[in-house]
């Protein structure tokens, strides 16, 4: 299946975080951008059935298995309003490197 055809969500991973100025580690739910591709359903020790979403991260391509509660379908203002800051950002990084190649140029 194409990127195109899957629908964008925002999703939340609890991750474990190193601290610094500790060794200890803490854990710390962080909010990221992918491309949900299926629900699935895994049974727990008890028996009861566990609702997921399989999704892939927009910037690792990893897939990843999330509760079905820390999924969230961006809609198509969300969407629009990503693919616009996503192009202003690629715009500036594009400004920044043909800076340097237009003034060895003219040197």
């Amino acid at each position: 299946m194409n990127r195109t055809d899957l629908r964008l969500v925002q999703y939340s991973v609890t991750q474990k975080v190193k601290s610094k100025k500790s060794k200890k580690s803490t854990s710390k739910k962080v909010k990221a951008i992918g491309y949900f591709h299926i629900w699935g359903a895994n049974a727990d020790k008890k028996g009861n059935e566990k609702f997921y979403a399989l999704i892939e991260d927009a910037n690792t391509g990893s897939l990843v298995e999330v509760a079905h509660k820390d999924v969230r379908f961006l809609t198509e203002d969300e969407v629009e309003m990503l693919y616009n800051q996503t192009e202003e950002i690629l715009l500036k990084e594009e400004a920044v490197a043909e800076g340097p190649a237009e003034e060895a140029k003219a040197e």
